[in-house]
């Protein structure tokens, strides 16, 4: 008899384990940028409207960018009051905003909810917009999944890195290699990016 119940408590034990990965697994579904825009897409077809276009939309004041490590970045431009965005409807490219390694500053992972909260969401500010740049199509990172989940922010958009982001992000971890930033010696992909005519 004693063998039944012990066989029962494992059998018990083995299945509560079970049900506690499956509820972690799904608590930090990965978030993948393609899929979301695709669903998106579905979700305006079903009203039969068009989807509010992003074109033009790369920059707001505030971004957030996470690198292909999950480690998160931020940085902060001047206010547009029109679309909260540099360029026009018409725009495909990211325009350059000759963007510092200085400008950008590394936030610990586990202080993302309240760095966002005291540098964003001020009283001044009517409109509280957050552009995410991830350098991966899918974003594992933990403490980014709960933020979404948190609605700190309710108006965001997010997008993949612009070269220029990439490119001052790379320079600025390799500062303590004595690696410096020149913007006008580097090789922009006129493609990727809209450069100012002077460049």
């Amino acid at each position: 008899m004693s063998r039944i119940f012990i066989y029962f408590m494992a059998c018990l034990f083995l299945l509560n384990c079970t049900k506690k990965e499956e509820k972690a697994v799904n608590k930090n579904k990965p978030y993948i940028i393609s899929f979301e825009d695709k669903e998106l897409e579905k979700y305006y077809d079903s009203l039969i409207v068009a989807p509010p276009s992003t074109k033009g939309f790369f920059y707001g004041e505030s971004q957030l960018i996470i690198d292909k490590k999950g480690n998160l970045y931020f940085y902060q431009k001047e206010y547009i009051q029109i679309l909260c965005n540099y360029g026009s409807e018409k725009d495909t490219l990211p325009h350059f905003l000759n963007l510092q390694p200085k400008d950008i500053v590394k936030i610990p992972k586990k202080c993302l909810n309240d760095f966002l909260s005291e540098n964003i969401l001020s009283k001044e500010k009517k409109r509280h917009i957050l552009i995410i740049g991830s350098q991966s199509d899918t974003i594992k990172n933990p403490y980014f999944l709960d933020f979404l989940k948190s609605n700190i922010i309710q108006t965001y958009h997010i997008r993949r890195t612009t070269q220029e982001e990439d490119t001052v992000l790379k320079y600025k971890n390799n500062q303590n290699k004595h690696i410096y930033y020149y913007p006008d010696s580097i090789k922009w992909d006129k493609t990727k990016i809209k450069l100012p005519s002077n460049k």
